[in-house]
Order: structure tokens, then sequence, then C-alpha cells
């Protein structure tokens, strides 16, 4: 049986200062501060895994982030995903 991979974009947002010169690239889904910076994540489905396809990886995902964007990547995609993984294939989430 053929399985079909998907990309989904993902409008997520982060604090600049802290990408740049503190912890790292840990995108959130909501804006949470007035200067939170807009960036379109794009992931792909393959393996029964969702992996970041955009550049600048992500480092990781706070709190309820991960659960929250699995959610939605397997929603959208119609897709049952546990992992995901970022541009360097370095997993920043997993579903037990």
């Amino acid at each position: 049986m053929l399985v079909m991979d998907c990309q989904i974009d993902v409008k997520m947002y982060y604090d600049e200062y802290e990408k740049y010169f503190g912890d790292g690239f840990y995108p959130l889904l909501q804006k949470e501060k007035q200067d939170n910076t807009t960036i379109i994540i794009s992931f792909e489905y393959k393996n029964n895994c969702w992996i970041q396809k955009t550049q600048d990886e992500i480092n990781g995902l706070d709190g309820e982030i991960g659960n929250q964007l699995l959610e939605q990547l397997n929603r959208e995609g119609n897709k049952e995903g546990k992992i995901i993984k970022n541009s360097y294939g370095f997993k920043i989430y997993v579903r037990d």
C-alpha cells in the first residue's frame, strides 16, 4: 500500500531576542507579546513522523506547545504521527 506524504505550513511566533541572544528558537502557536515575530514553519509527514522542512531549526517546544502542534498537524494532515523532529532530524517532541 502506498502512503502519500503531506506538508503542512503552520503560523508560529517567536521572541527574536531569545532566538539570537537567549535560550534559542522555541516557537509558540499563539502570540504572547506584541513584539513576537511571526514565522511560517513547514512540516512534512514521513514514516509516522512530522519533520520540520524550513531552516532555522527549532531547538525545542516548551510546555504544551509540542502536544498542541502535533494535534494540529495530525488534524490538518489527517495523520496519526507521534513524533516531531526539527530540520536537523532531532526529536523535539514525542507523544508517549
